[in-house]
Formats: structure tokens, sequence, C-alpha cells
């Protein structure tokens, strides 16, 4: 039969698919084709990120079933297009995943991130969790041969964290990182590293807490039985320059705007699921500046990866758990069930 002719030219692969909330199924698909200017990567590792956890769940605002999940991917050129001269096949890359149209009001102001056509991959279209992918050049990022994938699968969420650190214009600040999951965790090390006068991270699960000290975070809070105000106390003796919310939890929204003083920057790095009602009044009587954050810009990526190269950033004991690519049913129900808990949560392709 035709299928079997073309498993025999090594023209299908296998792919995961999210068919509906809580179902992941692997099924066969065409291998896509390499065209002009786009590279063919045969992935490697995935992390598993909170946005694929809430597409999983069928949590996230912004998506449609069926869908192939995952963003966050480090793979290894097996073909390029023509035009494509700067990066050879064999090559360990990794995938910056937020494809921006170019044309729109914000591509044209140098925001691609937030472009008007925004399109994650694994969210608004398919994403990583199949065996070969087709992509454009642009989106490419070469690595060492020899790189430690248990580092540089961290490159993607740690631009998420540079990013956030931008857009809080922390430099010379002090910053307060409420939620200390592994976006929080990197948020709050990115500060430091984009120069922060002081950080402090909060978080009610304690071994997140311990994690952040690991790390090297000055300031570290549980507020299982504080509020936000008595944790700013604690860490600034007052309110902090900068809030930045990785925790995407109304109530301590509601507990970020009490605490934030007059002229405080909110910077909204978590996504949100639900809708928010809240006190427009603290803002404008206040004069706060709330700054949405979304992804990360190109500059935010490239900085992100250089900074894990040159070890600049904690990344011992991040990693939760290991899965490989028939496991991804369990892998996505675990990482569901402790995403209070874990950190990062990787599936490998090659099976063990």
């Amino acid at each position: 039969s035709t299928k079997d002719n073309k498993e025999k030219r090594g023209e299908v692969m296998r792919k995961i698919v999210f068919e509906s909330p809580l179902k992941a199924v692997i099924k066969q698909a065409e291998k896509p084709k390499c065209g002009s200017g786009q590279v063919l990567v045969k992935m490697k590792r995935i992390g598993v990120c909170g946005t694929d956890i809430q597409v999983f769940a069928g949590k996230n605002r912004y998506m449609e079933f069926p869908i192939v999940p995952f963003h966050e991917g480090i793979a290894v050129v097996e073909e390029t297009g023509e035009g494509v001269c700067d990066i050879e096949p064999g090559s360990l890359v990794t995938i910056r995943p937020i494809l921006s149209c170019n044309t729109c009001y914000s591509c044209k102001r140098g925001r691609k991130n937030a472009c008007m056509n925004f399109n994650s991959l694994g969210v608004q279209s398919d994403g990583l969790g199949a065996e070969y992918f087709v992509i454009s050049r642009e989106y490419v990022y070469p690595l060492d041969r020899e790189a430690d994938l248990d580092k540089v699968i961290f490159i993607e969420p740690f631009a998420v964290g540079v990013h956030a650190a931008y857009q809080g214009e922390v430099q010379g600040k002090k910053v307060l990182v409420v939620g200390g999951g592994t976006i929080g965790n990197f948020t709050a090390q990115a500060c430091m590293l984009a120069g922060a006068e002081k950080t402090a991270v909060c978080d009610i699960s304690q071994d997140k807490v311990t994690m952040a000290k690991r790390s090297g975070i000055p300031l570290c809070v549980n507020t299982s039985e504080l509020t936000l105000e008595q944790a700013s106390q604690k860490c600034f003796g007052g309110f902090p320059d900068v809030i930045i919310d990785c925790a995407a939890v109304p109530s301590v929204f509601s507990g970020i705007l009490e605490l934030a003083g007059k002229t405080t920057t909110i910077v909204i790095v978590g996504n949100y699921s639900v809708l928010v009602e809240t006190d427009i009044a603290k803002i404008q009587r206040n004069e706060l500046t709330v700054k949405g954050c979304i992804t990360y810009r190109e500059e935010d990526f490239i900085r992100a990866k250089e900074l894990i190269e040159k070890g600049r950033v904690y990344l011992d004991g991040f990693i939760s758990r290991r899965y490989c690519f028939s496991q991804v049913q369990e892998m996505m129900e675990q990482a569901l069930e402790n995403k209070g808990i874990n950190m990062k949560t990787i599936m490998d392709f090659e099976e063990e």
C-alpha cells in the first residue's frame, strides 16, 4: 500500500495530538517537506511549560482542539532548504517558537512578540510534539554540538524572564517577583543579571522558596501564612518599586494592588485563564504603571541563550521529571496534577 511504501522511504513520522481536554494520542503523519528558506529539524527534547498544561486541560483561551502541543524544544538539523547556507545538517539547535507576521502595527514598531497575528507553536498552530518539524530559518539558533541538553532546554523559558526584567526596567530598583515556579525563579534571576538593586521572590510552596534560595536569589519568602504586604515589609522594609506577577491567581493580583505604593510598576507575566475583577481606582489614584508582558523579543531570546551558554544562570535541580515520547499521556497527567510542585518536566524523543 501507499502507506507502507511511505514508511519504507522514511516519509512518515509520529506526532502527538491533544485531541480533546486531558487526551493525548500518538498518530502517524507525513514527514514535512523542507521549502525554500526553511530548516527541517529532527526533534530531540521538549520542555513542558505551564501553557502546555493549560492547553492539555482545555483551559487555554487561545487554542482549539485538536492541536500538536509544545513550544520549548531542542533539535538536530536534518535538512536545509534553498537559500539557507549558514547552518549545516547535523547542527544542534534551539527554536524560537513565537512566530510573527512582520507586517502588522506591532511588528513594524519592533514589538514582534506582541504581533497582532500572534502565533505560538503548540497554541495557535501545531507545535514541536512531532518527530520532525519544518520552520523558517529565522527561528532556528545553532548551539554547540556538545551542549548539555539539561541546560539549553531552558533557553526559551529563561527568555521570558529576560523580557519581564526588560518590561519592568528593573535596573537599580527593588523588585518583588510573586510566584516562584520556573518562570518566577528565572524572572528573579534575570532581574539580578539586569542590575536590580534588590530582588525578592515569594511563593506559597516551600519547595519553590528553597529552590529560589539555592538559585542565589537573596530574598526568598514563604507567603503561605503572610500577606504580600508582610512579605514585602520583611524584604524591603516597605513596598517595592516593581512587582512582577508570575502567579496568575486572581486573589493574588488583589494582594499585588494592595501592596503597590504610589507610582509602583506592576508587570503581568503569568497567563490568566479566567477574567479578573479588580479595583481600577487603586491604579488610577496611585498612578500605577501596569504592563502586560507576552513571551519575549528576539533580543531577549538571544540574551537568554548567551547567559545560559556562559553559565550565568542557576539551573541545577530544575528538572523534576523525565519521560519519553511514548509516555506523553502519563507525562501530561503528572504535570497537571503536580503543577504546584514541579519545576520542569521534560520529554526525550529517543525511547530509552
